[in-house]
């Protein structure tokens, strides 16, 4: 009673508390235009210095819009609930909410009261924790598959080693070529069923990872038709991690995207760091961010959630292990690749920790 009593007082705590809590809580007047809106949701909104229509907010396909279920409660007048809800704020960013639409009165005047629980991250969170489960069953099948490799390119190596000796010398950049690239694949499987502990890693600068990467492909007669774009952020701080792991998760993450533009298209290689980022159960002051980016058709929303398990593949002829294998190279490097898809537009993340802490 004393509590109630001292809010019936002094309603400015009121105030205080709504503009104080991470709940974003708009308040419309049956015209659509704002009663009231505090800061959470003028953040989540995109919403600056001038207070559009929440009508005009876009949904994602498949998801009504936020006016259509606003303009469905006042209609049947009764509470109503929206899990995952997709739409774009005013500023063009995705965002996925939990949304509680209601009636109440206010100041004798009848208003709809909008609450949104931001779930893009959380959501994000729970399908990497599925996907840290599911690498450690992937690391096992991995070490079966790495000495069924690695004979065979064995026997790559020391072909190349005698054909070498009866090529002309303008030619043995090419066997060179194959002999690093071997080299490099043994070391790599080699690397792979070692434990996460004993993985040699050290500070590289990641341009000098995408610039390989991309050189390679370009060299590639049958990527003629792609055109590889880059868009890096040169403050990125060095990166503690292994190179030559980082390199093939990479190499997979450009290879599927050329796949799935069936060699004709664009590719941007892009770099970001992001401060206050949780990779698994693990918080990270600042990361790293290297995007793959195509403008394929997409991947389809049914396999979004299943690409990183093994066998799994949105090509006919495909055996499904490239992103498996480089989601497992990443995640033993403490990161994480993530992904996400539209028409016209899929980017693939490989997030590798900086800074696991925060330092004073």
């Amino acid at each position: 009673m004393e509590l109630e009593n001292k809010i019936t007082l002094d309603p400015k705590i009121l105030l205080d508390i709504l503009e104080n809590i991470s709940t974003a809580v708009v308040v419309l007047n049956d015209d659509n235009s704002y009663f009231f809106i505090n800061i959470s949701a003028l953040n989540l909104l995109g919403i600056s210095n001038r207070f559009p229509n929440i009508s005009s907010l876009k949904s994602s396909i498949g998801h009504k819009s936020i006016g259509q279920h606003v303009e469905s409660v006042r209609d049947e007048n009764h509470s109503k609930m929206i899990r995952d809800l997709k739409f774009k704020n005013f500023e063009g960013n995705e965002k996925i909410v939990d949304c509680n639409i209601s009636r109440a009165k206010l100041e004798n005047e009848s208003v709809t009261l909008i609450e949104f629980t931001e779930t893009g991250r959380l959501h994000s969170i729970s399908l990497e924790q599925n996907l840290i489960e599911q690498e450690r069953a992937t690391r096992e099948m991995i070490k079966g598959l790495s000495h069924e490799i690695k004979n065979p390119l064995g026997g790559i190596l020391g072909a190349a080693q005698i054909l070498e000796k009866s090529l002309d010398q303008s030619y043995t950049k090419f066997t060179d070529i194959i002999k690093k690239e071997t080299g490099r694949l043994v070391n790599l499987l080699n690397d792979m069923a070692l434990p996460v502990t004993e993985i040699k890693k050290s500070f590289i600068n990641i341009h000098e990872v995408t610039e390989h990467v991309v050189d390679l492909f370009k060299f590639d007669l049958k990527n003629k038709n792609v055109i590889f774009q880059k868009d890096y952020d040169p403050s990125i701080p060095d990166v503690n991690t292994n190179k030559e792991q980082l390199i093939q998760a990479l190499i997979n993450l450009v290879r599927n995207s050329i796949q799935a533009l069936e060699f004709k298209g664009n590719i941007t290689i892009r770099t970001r760091a992001e401060p206050s980022y949780t990779i698994g159960n693990e918080y990270c002051a600042l990361v790293a961010k290297i995007d793959v980016i195509d403008n394929g058709p997409g991947i389809p929303d049914e396999k979004l959630k299943e690409i990183f398990y093994p066998m799994v593949s949105t090509k006919s002829d495909g055996m499904g292990l490239g992103l498996t294998i480089a989601q497992s190279i990443i995640m033993q490097n403490s990161g994480l690749i993530e992904c996400s898809s539209k028409h016209r537009e899929t980017i693939f993340t490989i997030v590798l920790p900086v800074r696991n802490k925060v330092y004073e």
